[in-house]
């Protein structure tokens, strides 16, 4: 007989294909031009637009209610209210936060982008801690000093270079003109294992909720 072919009723499992294939369109649209897309704002809505037309074709179930939001307000991340890029789930199933990073060649600072995207990594490890079942951090450049293995300054301690794996609880601190004594440990160990597609390049990466 032939395989069965039909979308598993797992929950988690539904929602990392969501996901992913949300991913695959997302890039795909971006590569060809489907969308201009030159900042975080757009990458921001046509990602969740994306995201929630995936989803709502993954409800399988009466009772299955898929929802997406932007700017998901958090309270109390660390003493502070947290803003959260695009948030979606399974209404009181699963939840999943995701955060985003749009940096060009064109618009430099490097050094902040690097530092930038480690907060948004911790952040998503706060999140999950409590109110999110997973994190995702997603991160589009044309800009090489991501990609590259830095020799000196922040690069080598926010570093985002391929192939990069962060150490699990080892703090990281540097003190930048416009980003002043950051210091923070993620929890988890990351691969950064980068995408080239033309001349820009994609990051994905998952951040568990604690166990």
């Amino acid at each position: 007989m032939k395989q069965k072919e039909i979308i598993e009723f797992d929950y988690q499992k539904r929602l990392s294909e969501i996901l992913d294939l949300s991913w695959k369109i997302f890039k795909s649209q971006f590569i060809y031009g489907r969308h201009e897309i030159n900042k975080e704002a757009p990458f921001q809505h046509h990602f969740a637009q994306i995201i929630r037309s995936v989803g709502n074709l993954y409800s399988i179930a009466e009772k299955d209610l898929f929802k997406v939001d932007l700017e998901t307000k958090c309270e109390n991340i660390n003493g502070k209210s947290k803003y959260i890029d695009i948030s979606c789930e399974f209404v009181d199933i699963i939840k999943c936060a995701l955060e985003l990073k749009f940096k060009t060649a064109k618009q430099g600072a490097q050094d902040h982008g690097r530092i930038d995207a480690y907060i948004d990594i911790k952040a998503l490890e706060l999140v999950t801690e409590k109110l999110f079942d997973l994190g995702k951090f997603y991160m589009i450049t044309d800009s090489t000093p991501y990609i590259k293995q830095s020799v000196k300054g922040v690069g080598t301690v926010f570093a985002t270079h391929n192939g990069h794996i962060s150490e699990k609880g080892k703090e990281l601190w540097y003190n930048s003109k416009g980003r002043e004594q950051i210091r923070l440990s993620l929890r988890n160990s990351y691969q950064f294992e980068w995408e080239k597609i033309n001349n820009w390049y994609f990051l994905d990466l998952t951040v568990s909720k604690t166990t």
